[in-house]
């Protein structure tokens, strides 16, 4: 079941970087020369990736998929329908597993401290977020993916690992 998974987030990486590639030369194509036909990017990612998320301090670099259902978190973290998009203003919402059986995408976010950096890359840009709170909660606690007035991400993952009787929530606001 890893490697299956493994080999799915990979596939959903590389397609999703092609996207962005074929993005940025649609516009280098159209910046330089007006004349020339213009590549267009695809209109639907095939990959199933909205973007990618990148954890520095916890060396993690895993492609988002939209929704939270077990599907979509067996082979990617998932965004929060419902919540604002990356970079946007209000509450960017992520959730992700870090379980041994599907995927462990969220295994080692609870070295993420205050202070610590998420980048996250999108088709409308990429995006550096600051962690200004780390918490654990019951599940029951679903406030913390309320709207937010400014640009913010929230990461929820369940804890202690393997018991999952909590969640630990991570919380950044987007650097300008």
């Amino acid at each position: 079941m890893r490697y299956s998974a493994e080999r799915h987030q990979k596939a959903m990486l590389d397609a999703f970087e092609n996207t962005l590639e074929q993005v940025d030369k649609t516009q280098e194509t159209s910046t330089n020369n007006d004349a020339s036909p213009s590549i267009k990017p695809p209109a639907e990612d095939i990959s199933g990736a909205i973007g990618v998320m990148k954890i520095p301090k916890i060396d993690l670099k895993v492609a988002i998929g939209e929704g939270v259902d077990n599907n979509t978190l067996k082979y990617a973290v998932g965004h929060f329908d419902g919540t604002a998009m990356a970079g946007e203003k209000g509450n960017f919402a992520v959730a992700g597993h870090r379980s041994y059986t599907y995927s462990e995408y969220f295994n080692r976010l609870d070295e993420v401290n205050i202070g610590d950096e998420i980048i996250v890359k999108t088709k409308k840009g990429e995006f550096t977020y600051k962690v200004n709170e780390k918490k654990v909660v019951e599940p029951t606690e679903v406030s913390v993916l309320d709207k937010t007035k400014d640009a913010t991400i929230t990461l929820v993952t369940c804890t202690p690992i393997r018991v999952a009787t909590h969640r630990l929530i991570i919380k950044g606001k987007l650097v300008q």
